[in-house]
């Protein structure tokens, strides 16, 4: 069977959709248009269609994108012609509705415009950049890593836009913590906290997403009769929805509007006071600080106190990342034992938090009483177990961040 449709791709003059990773077009098939949006957490796959007319896209869409578009036009920057026939794509990339160039392609089901819709690179800083050039650099490209996942943040429907936006975000806070010793103090700590108040609206559908995944699969292993495990699980994702929906009234106030303005100005112009301090000095701190609580821990540290020392090594990691260009090899060494410290910390944390929230749903929920208890000891287990971990991944953790 034969189609013939055309795309019609969509962004603001500075190209703000496509340095998010985010495709918007118009599709014109048999008469009909309907506007796509596709999202950098699954691309080349449809994340939300809806009719609209030709001249600007539905309500629906344009909300997805309100925090990457702004006050921004949408104008069109390419325009593709398909005829379809069967598993053949002849492409037809049009200007002024002439035919400039075609093309043939196989075997692919998805819209032909993203093979030529190319989008803008970003500047690196390299090695001999300033260390103001390194820090305002990082700034930018976790701005344009959260307005990337803020519409999948709102979908609510790929966790990794959650995970991502919420990391993106880590990762700005670290850096301003990093750079105390060269912007304003009061300025990065203000602008701090308005990132924490996001972070925990994120955090809390995050924690949910982590738990409903490894519990669905303890549920899966349990009898088949036990219909107490559907019944917890129903109810975590009952609290998942609501924590949802809270995200996407943050998301959607005029204090997150504010926030957005206020980190596009620090990637614009932070504001710097005092001497410049070269970022592998920056990351040397970080990491003594770190290290600091980890020769504390002892051999039972107690949850909190592993999982503060997770978080140092997470600021460690994030300051490590940004004096990479400038350390090398040993930065990448500790990159490397920074995550893995990070992975078996934070299964270990995932099974706390597991079985406080196991035993809060108990509470509320006396009939889960049973299967509850039977998938806590499973956390205890699995705590256990990445306990014995953590020791080794912290030793080797701490001998690379000597070396950097």
């Amino acid at each position: 069977m034969s189609r013939v449709f055309r795309s019609t791709y969509h962004d603001t003059p500075d190209r703000r959709l496509a340095r998010s990773g985010v495709a918007l077009r118009r599709r014109l098939e048999n008469g009909t248009n309907t506007w796509e949006v596709e999202l950098p957490e699954a691309p080349r796959r449809v994340a939300l269609a809806a009719p609209g007319g030709p001249a600007e896209p539905p309500q629906l869409i344009s909300d997805l994108l309100r925090a990457i578009v702004r006050d921004g036009e949408l104008v069109e920057v390419l325009t593709v012609q398909t005829r379809r026939e069967g598993s053949l794509d002849e492409v037809s990339l049009l200007e002024d509705n002439t035919v400039v160039e075609e093309f043939v392609r196989e075997g692919r089901d998805d819209d032909p415009g993203l093979d030529v819709l190319r989008p803008p690179t970003r500047e690196v800083p390299g090695r001999k950049a300033s260390p103001h050039e390194f820090i305002q650099a990082r700034i930018g490209e976790q701005y344009e890593a959260m307005l990337a996942h803020d519409p999948g943040a709102r979908l609510g429907e790929e966790p990794e836009a959650v995970h991502k936006f919420r990391v993106a975000i880590r990762r700005l806070r670290s850096v301003l913590r990093s750079a105390r010793p060269m912007v304003d103090r009061v300025w990065a700590d203000q602008l701090r906290a308005e990132l924490d108040w996001l972070a925990q609206a994120l955090g809390r559908v995050r924690d949910l997403d982590v738990l409903i995944g490894h519990l669905e699969e303890e549920v899966a292993e349990l009898p088949d009769d036990d219909e107490a495990g559907d019944l917890l699980l129903t109810k975590l994702r009952s609290k998942r929805a609501a924590a949802q929906h809270e995200l996407v009234e943050a998301l959607s106030s005029d204090r997150y509007a504010t926030l957005l303005a206020r980190v596009e100005e620090a990637a614009a112009e932070p504001r710097w006071v005092g001497a410049e301090v070269p970022v592998e000095e920056l990351a040397r701190k970080d990491f003594k600080r770190f290290d600091r609580a980890a020769s504390g821990l002892g051999n039972t540290p107690s949850n909190e106190s592993l999982h503060s020392a997770r978080i140092r090594a997470k600021r460690a990691r994030y300051a490590a990342e940004v004096a990479e260009p400038v350390v090398g090899k040993p930065a990448r060494r500790l990159l490397n034992r920074a995550k893995k410290f990070q992975d078996v910390a934070g299964e270990h944390q995932d099974a706390v938090i597991a079985e406080q929230t196991l035993r809060g749903l108990v509470r509320s929920e006396p009939q889960l009483t049973f299967v509850s208890g039977r998938l806590v000891e499973r956390q205890r287990e699995r705590s256990a177990r990445a306990r014995k971990d953590v020791r080794k991944a912290l030793k080797k953790l701490r001998r690379a961040g000597k070396r950097i």
